[in-house]
């Protein structure tokens, strides 16, 4: 059976939510086994925490003191709900606020259902969402504070929730935002080279995105084959009295929103959002440095011309999952890495036909493992790039589909 080193990726694991429900007294306690019950209802995996001698009666996790236990609370789910004092929450989770790309959804509730609160991750983790839905199930007023949903305006970080894309660089997330918030005129351009592409389009248009679609063969590495967009292209947020006019019927484009998995450059305020669309097989001698393979597979997708936050994933064979300077790449380049058995690999180098060294089949029992490996976990037999070797290292590329 294949390992993986890594939390499965949202694709392997779906869309089912750990969920933790906090509650400090009696009446907090019942209300989060209310809220709990209908979360339930959606497939949610949820566990509520009650206080000693304040408990509900329902099924619980009984605590004296929620400090100790924070930090795995913190890091064992991906959604929590406080029932209790906003103040007392801060204070409790602040030690553990990492960022925004990895911090759980954050929501604050009154025992009085009064007020629900998206305190943390509004976009990324869902929080302003979530918010509005346990206000709905508690009767409660949903209170949300990002600017972009205060002004009713899309922002790109549910998008890319939305869609399971990365964010590229969170200081041009900030920039962009704060665009938006202005009322600058805002682009959101899609790459039709994507295999997701028509998903895309459809599920942001459903957002209130109108998205332009340009080619990302003929722009990458450069932005200035970027199509223009004209008033009836351009997303639903644009407003029209900031647009800038170029007297012939087009508008200048201030903000460019780019969702592809290829490398360019467009001056200006702009943000990449990347598709996760390709997966490297990874093959390494014994005791490989970290810095040794990690050059190697950032040079093979610098020749791909591709982001490595558009990577999906890393595999290699099993006899490698404990390979000390793999498991320190990965982690530095925030991949998963999925380790296949000999059994696993034969039946497709088999099928595929995939050409196999004999030195490597004789020392480990297969022949070929970047490319067989990157095939298996991307569930394809589409390579980009074949078995390139590196010094000590094969790298192969395959596209997920």
């Amino acid at each position: 059976m294949s390992v993986l080193t890594a939390t499965e990726t949202d694709k392997e694991s779906g869309s089912r939510s750990r969920i933790a429900i906090m509650a400090v007294t009696a009446k907090g306690a019942a209300l989060g086994q209310q809220v709990a019950a209908q979360l339930r209802q959606s497939g949610d995996a949820v566990v509520c925490y009650e206080k000693s001698g304040r408990e509900s009666g329902d099924e619980a996790i009984v605590y004296t003191s929620l400090k100790p236990m924070m930090e795995e609370i913190f890091n064992g789910y991906d959604r929590l709900l406080f029932i209790m004092a906003t103040g007392i929450v801060v204070r409790m989770i602040a030690p553990y606020v990492v960022h925004k790309s990895s911090d759980p959804a954050v929501v604050v509730m009154d025992e009085g259902a009064h007020h629900a609160i998206s305190l943390l991750s509004g976009h990324l983790g869902g929080a302003n969402e979530w918010t509005a839905e346990i206000a709905q199930i508690a009767g409660a007023d949903p209170v949300i504070t990002t600017a972009t949903d205060v002004n009713g305006l899309p922002a790109p970080d549910v998008l890319a929730r939305k869609l399971g894309l990365a964010v590229d660089d969170f200081t041009d997330l900030r920039h962009v935002n704060a665009a938006i918030v202005a009322g600058e005129p805002v682009c959101y351009y899609l790459d039709t080279s994507l295999s997701e592409f028509e998903t895309y389009r459809e599920q942001a248009m459903a957002y209130g995105i109108k998205v332009v679609p340009f080619d990302g063969a003929a722009c990458q590495g450069q932005g200035n084959a970027l199509p223009r967009s004209n008033g009836d292209k351009a997303n639903q947020i644009q407003r029209t009295d900031s647009v800038k006019s170029t007297g012939d019927n087009e508008c200048e484009i201030v903000v460019r929103i780019i969702i592809t998995d290829r490398m360019m450059t467009v001056a200006g305020t702009r943000l990449f959002l990347r598709p996760k669309t390709m997966t490297v097989g990874i093959g390494c001698r014994r005791d490989t440095p970290a810095e040794m393979i990690e050059a190697a597979v950032l040079d093979s997708l610098v020749n791909l011309g591709r982001s490595p936050k558009s990577v999906y994933g890393a595999a290699s064979v099993i006899v490698k999952a404990d390979e000390k300077g793999l498991l320190a790449a990965m982690k530095r380049l925030g991949w998963p890495i999925r380790f296949y058995t000999q059994e696993e690999m034969k039946p497709l180098i088999a099928a595929a036909d995939i050409e196999e060294s004999n030195f490597v089949k004789q020392t480990i029992g297969v022949g070929n493992v970047c490319e067989t490996t990157a095939m298996l976990l991307a569930k394809s037999r589409e390579l980009w790039q074949k078995k390139t070797v590196y010094p000590r290292t094969t790298v192969a590329i395959a596209r997920v589909w």
